[in-house]
C-alpha cells in the first residue's frame, strides 16, 4: 500500500510526528536490548537508523526515507517488523501505522458485531445505505448500500480512521482540509461527552484538533 496523499502542510506535520516518533522510539533502546554488541562510544543514545534497518530486514536507505515521512511504499508486514525490532506496543503499533498512512490493524478484542436481528433491520434500508457505528466510531454493522456508497472495504473497521487513511476520500471530496478539520471536529465533541474514556485520545490525540 501506497502512502496517501495529503495537502502539503499535512505532510509536513507528518513527517515531523513520524521522524520525531521513530527517533524516540529507537532513543529507548540499547544495543544490548536487541543482541548486538555494546562495544565503542556513541555520540547520541539508542539505536542508529542502520541498527534499526538490518534488525528490521530492510535497507538503510528505505529505513531512513520513511524517518523522514517522505512518499514511500510501505507495506503491514515492514510495518510490524520495524515494530518487533523497536519494541512497540500495540498502541505505539497502531500510531505507526496511522502516521505510515496505513489503516492500522484491528485491534483485540474484535470488533463489537450487531446481532443477527439488528443487521437484517440494516440490510432492510436496501438500497438506501445504513450502518451502525459505537461511541468510538467503530462500525459495528453496515449493509451493501454502505459499502458502495462510503467506499468501506473489509478492513475499514473505524470511520475516523478510513476518512483521514483513504485515497477515495482524499480525491473525491472538494476542500478536504475543511472536511478533515470538520470530521475532527465532530468526532472530538462526541469524545467530550465521555471525559474519562481514554479511547478517543488513543485514537485522535487532542493536539490533532489543533
Amino acid at each position: 500500500m501506497e502512502i496517501t496523499r495529503l495537502p502539503a502542510d499535512a505532510r509536513q506535520r507528518r513527517s515531523a510526528e513520524i521522524r520525531d516518533f521513530l527517533r524516540s522510539r529507537r532513543a529507548r533502546l540499547t544495543p544490548a536490548d536487541v543482541g548486538m554488541p555494546t562495544g565503542g562510544t556513541r555520540r547520541t543514545p539508542g539505536l542508529r537508523r542502520e541498527e534499526v534497518a538490518v534488525l528490521a530486514g530492510v535497507g538503510v536507505s528505505w529505513y531512513t526515507w520513511l524517518e523522514q515521512g517522505r512518499d514511500i511504499n510501505v507495506s503491514p508486514d515492514v510495518l510490524d517488523a520495524i515494530t518487533r525490532v523497536l519494541r512497540l506496543d500495540a498502541a505505539e503499533r497502531e500510531h505507526l501505522y496511522l502516521l505510515a498512512g496505513l489503516n492500522p490493524p484491528q485491534a483485540e478484542p474484535a470488533r463489537r458485531q450487531a446481532s443477527p436481528e439488528l443487521q437484517r433491520v440494516i440490510d432492510g434500508w436496501m438500497p438506501k445505505p445504513a450502518y451502525i457505528i459505537d461511541r468510538h466510531w467503530n462500525l459495528v454493522a453496515l449493509n451493501r448500500a454502505a459499502r458502495v456508497v462510503f467506499g468501506y472495504g473489509p478492513d475499514d473497521h473505524n470511520c475516523l480512521v478510513t476518512f483521514f487513511t483513504s485515497a477515495r476520500y482524499q480525491s473525491a471530496i472538494c476542500h478536504w482540509q475543511d472536511a478533515a478539520r470538520a470530521m475532527l471536529g465532530q468526532y472530538r465533541a462526541d469524545a467530550a461527552r465521555y471525559p474519562d474514556d481514554p479511547e478517543f485520545d488513543r485514537l485522535a490525540p487532542p493536539t490533532c484538533a489543533r
